[in-house]
């Protein structure tokens, strides 16, 4: 089996507008931050989208290339590691993005604002630095 490049590209392509949207929510002041619903609704789906972008890239590219393809998404980070696809300090920066995706998914309600403007301010970096790794691999250049 080979990866699919249409559909990784074009996953990919998602994933690149999402962190760019999740670029202008972190240019926000504070006060918007707290107190615009609209803007927190958009950071919770942006963030949401951005996991799924990245767990089903990664599911692609390890089912394109033979691999096994984990069967939760708490695997698919370190699946990718061993396939060589992201590096191991980039993993450990990202080991809680599956839970952070279940909480959005499965328990938004626990999900408190200024935790997840907190992690956007922090952790853009690493989701721009895995956007990269993932636009890297050889079967889509």
């Amino acid at each position: 089996m080979t990866v699919s490049k249409p559909v990784v590209v074009a996953r990919l392509a998602h994933l690149g507008s999402v962190i760019r949207d999740l670029e202008r929510l972190r240019g926000l002041p504070r006060i918007t931050r707290e107190t615009d619903a609209i803007a927190n609704l958009a950071l919770e789906r942006a963030m949401h989208i951005a996991a799924e972008a990245i767990f089903d890239i990664g599911h692609h590219i390890l089912a394109g290339r033979g691999l096994a393809v984990p069967a939760t998404y708490r695997e698919v980070l370190p699946a990718l590691a061993r396939a060589g696809i992201i590096d191991t300090a980039l993993l450990g920066r990202l080991e809680g993005l599956a839970g952070l995706r279940n909480i959005l998914v499965h328990d938004y309600a626990a999900m408190e604002s200024p935790r997840l403007w907190q992690l956007l301010d922090e952790r853009l970096g690493d989701l721009r630095a895995i956007y990269v790794a993932l636009a890297a691999i050889p079967e889509i250049q």
